[in-house]
């Protein structure tokens, strides 16, 4: 066994490398290609985009790396109800586990206010680019991930679990790349989450919003009536962005529209349940206002 995960584990260390560089070589490639074509490339968005990514990779990367490393292999040692070992099949249980997973994570990240302010930073992108995929809160230390820890509470080794999450990492690149270059592709469409199926996730069209929440397999939405395909254009942002916005606005209006939720509301438990329901929620009794949007908007 020892000499089977060294394998695994040397598979997932040179898969690493070389999806860092091929990624590296996607968002270099679209950039100079968008900026040849529209001799604009959404640069101050891009920025953005590049800036809020590699402040969260420092940010979590001592935080993720005991969680991954240290934290499942922990649980999966001590804890684990099952011990399935490093198998084809276990791959397969875990392929699923962690589709669920990522599921269930993304669908409660739009519904419940407190993580909807972390994760408002990634749909605040009002165009669509592989460093899209690279937006994120750099507040959000932990977050939603913690629930992968079932993996590994089921018997799933964290080798497994690893390779599953840099690959998942790196189709995440691909499903955020342009409409320009790469959209639809037909034989895929119900079989993996394309930069199509993903597009509509990021659209603010009332029809798209809360829909296809899969990030490599559409089947959850299908099972779940999640799922839309495209009927018109979408349009990128959320309700609230329309337009680029500053890296810092990017990473705090949510919460200022939180506070500002909690500070106007009577009674501690509505000041709960303005964290926890679900964005856009009010007291049954709250006169209805418009919460303010405190952003600074530059028109693209």
């Amino acid at each position: 066994m020892n000499e089977q995960i060294t394998v695994y584990s040397n598979l997932l260390s040179n898969l690493t490398d070389a999806l860092r560089i091929f990624g590296a070589f996607v968002i270099i490639a679209e950039t100079i290609y968008l900026l040849y074509q529209s001799k604009h490339s959404f640069l101050r968005e891009t920025f953005v985009n590049l800036t809020s990514g590699i402040i969260a990779v420092i940010t979590q990367m001592f935080v993720k790396a005991y969680i991954i490393f240290d934290l499942h292999l922990n649980v999966y040692n001590n804890f684990s109800f099952f011990n399935m070992g490093v198998h084809w099949y276990t791959f397969v249980i875990g392929f699923f586990m962690f589709t669920f997973i990522q599921y269930a994570a993304h669908y409660y990240n739009h519904k419940v206010r407190i993580f909807w302010c972390l994760h408002e930073v990634h749909h605040s992108a009002t165009h669509m680019n592989a460093t899209t995929g690279l937006r994120t809160s750099v507040f959000d230390i932990v977050s939603l991930d913690i629930f992968y820890l079932l993996m590994p509470l089921m018997g799933v080794h964290p080798i497994v679990y690893l390779l599953l999450y840099t690959l998942s990492k790196f189709w995440g690149t691909i499903i955020h790349v342009n409409e320009k270059i790469l959209n639809k592709i037909p034989f895929l469409e119900k079989i993996l989450t394309t930069p199509s199926n993903h597009h509509l996730h990021h659209a603010r069209n009332p029809q798209y919003i809360d829909k296809n929440f899969g990030e490599v397999v559409p089947w959850y939405d299908m099972f779940f009536k999640t799922y839309v395909q495209e009927k018109e254009t979408p349009l990128y942002g959320t309700s609230i962005v329309h337009n680029e916005i500053s890296f810092w606005e990017s990473q705090t209006h949510e919460f200022r529209r939180l506070h500002y939720d909690i500070k106007n509301t009577a009674g501690l438990k509505n000041k709960i349940k303005y964290c926890f329901m679900p964005p856009g929620w009010q007291p049954e009794e709250a006169i209805i206002e418009a919460t303010p949007c405190f952003m600074e908007t530059k028109k693209g």
